[in-house]
């Protein structure tokens, strides 16, 4: 799960990045908010996926 984390938020910060190209179009719009959707999908993620105690 820890993989898919740090995917989900490379994912989000290349969206951001690449909404910025884009700035005052319809896809930067959309890049904008799949950005956003992908860094709050792996900050639920994040929260619900308990991590190992190390006790």
């Amino acid at each position: 799960m820890r993989t898919a984390q740090v995917v989900i938020f490379w994912l989000g910060v290349l969206a951001f990045v690449s909404s910025a190209f884009f700035i005052g179009q319809g896809m930067g719009d959309t890049l904008w908010r799949v950005g956003v959707a992908a860094m709050m999908t792996d900050f639920v993620c994040t929260r619900l996926w308990p991590a190992p105690k190390n006790m």
